[in-house]
Formats: structure tokens, C-alpha cells, sequence
């Protein structure tokens, strides 16, 4: 996603010159060749699709401060094309404030530092850790992410995907500075040097508060 934001803000051009749609256009055919099951584009919410070459309609759609009031009204235009709609992507970080920092698709890793880390020998040398002092609220994440749900489930979606249900690069860590969990949109915490967790004991994540909020939205009646 981040690399398809990049480009349009380098060429806001190609949102209306027609190229998405044509591409889209030729692929189609070839993959129905392909794949006998229904098709479905993930489209960023402004991108313009033509949805007839699709069976279903899908779109990420994150939910923040600056869409919160609107974030129903946001998917009408997807739902009036008559087609099932699925949100192909919503999801919130861990850390206190990132329903409101802006940074839901970009995150608060230093990257300069993560990828250093992933270097032949100086990688051993140079810890991955947060571009600042972040606070962990797993509390935040499971309420937004039930208060989404039951958004979505209103607003009559065929089906909602959450981003993610592990992140296992991004280690849960006691340190603030290094808990690269706060960035992460997983619904359990991965656990560094490949340490086992409690409530699954043959698993190497622990579950966070959001993974109880999503079991318990889908056990109601």
C-alpha cells in the first residue's frame, strides 16, 4: 500500500488518466482463463475502478480520526454498485494515539535503523527500535477495532479483513524504545528469540487485548 501511495503522490495523474481501468481491462480476461472463482480488485478508496469486470468490490478503508465520522458514509459510493463489497484491509496500531497520528499506513519504526539491522555483519551491531517516545495502548487498538466491526457490519459489507494476525519481524519488547509491537496492526504480539508464549504454549506470539475484542464480536448472537 505505502508503495502505491508513493506513486500516486508522485503522479496524481494517474488516478484519472484512464491506465488503472485499461490494465485492469486486459488482466481480467487472463485471469479468468486462469481461475475459475469470482474476482476482486483491492482498491485504495480513491482509486477509480470500474467494478463491472469485477464480481466483487474491494477497498481498503482504515478507520482514524479524520474518517471516523464518516467512515460508513465513505463506502456508499462501493456499496451502490449493487455488487458485494469487502473491505480488503482496516486495522490499528498499538501504541497510544495512532487512532488520531495520520500514521496508519506508514508506521513509527526508524526504518533507516530496521534496515541497517537486516545488513551482513553491521546488522548484529545496529537494534531496531521506534522513531520516538511511544506509549503502548492495547486497550485503544481492541476498541477501535471492535467499534469498527460493528460499523462495518451495519453498514452491510459482504466480509472485512483485518491487517494482520501477526507480525512476526516486529518483536514485542518491555522497552519502549524497542517494542516494535506498537507498530504493528497484529491482533497477537510476536516474542523475541523465538520464546514460546503462555496462552499458547506451542506458539511464539502471546495474544494481545484486540484478539479477544475480535473473538468476542464474532461468538455474539
Amino acid at each position: 500500500m505505502t508503495e502505491r501511495l508513493q506513486n500516486l503522490k508522485a503522479d496524481p495523474a494517474l488516478l484519472g488518466n484512464g491506465k488503472l481501468d485499461a490494465y485492469l481491462a486486459a488482466l481480467g480476461p487472463r485471469l479468468r482463463t486462469e481461475f475459475g472463482g469470482p474476482l476482486i480488485y483491492a482498491s485504495l478508496a480513491f482509486e477509480q475502478v470500474d467494478w463491472g469486470l469485477f464480481d466483487y468490490v474491494g477497498v481498503d478503508h482504515y478507520r482514524e480520526a479524520r474518517t471516523k465520522d464518516r467512515y460508513v458514509e465513505m463506502l456508499e459510493p462501493f456499496l451502490a454498485t449493487g455488487k458485494p463489497v469487502i473491505v480488503t484491509e482496516f486495522g490499528m496500531r498499538t501504541f497510544r494515539g495512532a487512532e488520531s497520528s495520520g500514521a496508519l499506513g506508514f508506521g513509527v519504526t526508524d526504518t533507516t535503523r530496521l534496515w541497517l539491522h537486516t545488513r551482513p555483519v553491521i546488522g548484529r551491531f545496529v537494534r531496531p527500535r521506534l522513531k520516538g517516545a511511544f506509549e503502548r495502548d492495547e486497550a485503544m487498538q481492541a476498541r477501535e477495532l471492535a467499534e469498527s466491526l460493528d460499523e462495518l457490519e451495519r453498514a452491510g459489507v459482504a466480509g472485512a479483513l483485518l491487517s494482520t494476525f501477526v507480525t512476526p519481524g516486529a518483536c514485542y519488547d518491555e522497552d519502549p524504545r524497542y517494542d516494535l509491537d506498537m507498530d504493528s496492526m497484529s491482533l497477537v504480539k510476536s516474542l523475541p528469540g523465538r520464546r514460546h508464549g503462555i496462552a499458547y504454549p506451542d506458539m511464539s506470539w502471546e495474544p494481545k487485548e484486540a484478539f479477544a475484542a475480535v473473538a468476542n464480536h464474532f461468538a455474539a448472537p
